[in-house]
């Protein structure tokens, strides 16, 4: 058994159901069994998603492009690919100065395919941006550029079979970032109107993508309700630590996508 309490939550969700998890790599691998049936489950990923629309999700240009496509409100990301990349000729210093230019002087430029804030940049000086651009790209990273929304609240819902199930709301306090891990808060989202209008975002979200599980950022900006970016895993441990009253409803969800991944075997 792990010893991550979000894991171990996960894990204790199906336990009345006999369904049990034997260790492969500590804290991160595991295979979910019934006795019958089985399944590799990774960190926090169950596996109902399949594996084109969890590429998609991973990818924030990727991403982007399919909610547009769909004439989705999302919030634009420009694919910067690395200079040495075999998949695209483009020189992405110039695709950044003059989207850079474009947004009159205010961008966020990101790593394509990160996560919990890591390597997300406000820029607001042509240096900066290309010193950031050099910064990625030394570590072998795709970049991302898009537009910066002035927002104080960002949204996750968590959707399972395109329903919106858990409706969390992140207050920026410290950052201009909204993640719970560099300090935002997390807020209920009280208003009806607004869970209703989350709850369609999402849910045109996750189906465009085609993903059975997963969580749906949305910025609330002065342009109305924006897709941020989707993650395919969905990891609410920040947001358990400041709301253990939200644990057992939490619980419950897991136990019925693990009921639903296992009745798939």
């Amino acid at each position: 058994m792990t010893t991550r309490p979000y894991l171990k939550m996960i894990q204790h969700s199906v336990t009345a159901s006999g369904i049990s998890f034997e260790e492969i790599t500590p804290n991160f691998v595991y295979r979910a069994t019934d006795g019958v049936k089985s399944f590799v489950m990774v960190d926090a990923e169950i596996g109902l998603n399949n594996s084109a629309s969890t590429i998609i999700a991973m990818s924030k240009s990727l991403t982007y492009d399919v909610l547009h496509k769909a004439n989705i409100p999302a919030v634009e990301h420009i694919y910067l690919p690395h200079p040495d990349s075999k998949f695209s000729n483009l020189n992405p210093y110039p695709l950044a100065e003059h989207y850079f230019q474009a947004c009159n002087g205010e961008v966020v430029m990101k790593q394509d395919n990160g996560a919990q804030g890591n390597h997300v940049y406000k820029i607001n000086e042509i240096a900066d941006l290309h010193e950031k651009l050099d910064l990625l790209f030394s570590l072998q990273l795709n970049g991302a550029i898009g537009p910066y929304y002035e927002a104080e609240i960002e949204y996750r819902i968590v959707t399972f079979n395109h329903q919106a199930r858990v409706f969390l709301g992140k207050k920026r306090v410290r950052s201009w970032k909204h993640n719970l891990i560099n300090g935002a808060v997390t807020i209920e989202v009280k208003d009806q109107a607004k869970q209703e209008a989350l709850a369609e975002l999402a849910s045109w979200t996750s189906k465009a993508l085609g993903l059975d599980f997963c969580s749906v950022d949305i910025l609330e900006t002065n342009q109305g309700l924006m897709v941020i970016e989707v993650n395919h895993k969905v990891m609410l441990d920040e947001y358990c630590k400041q709301n253990p009253s939200e644990v057992p409803g939490l619980s419950d969800l897991y136990r019925e996508v693990i009921l639903q991944r296992m009745n798939q075997l």
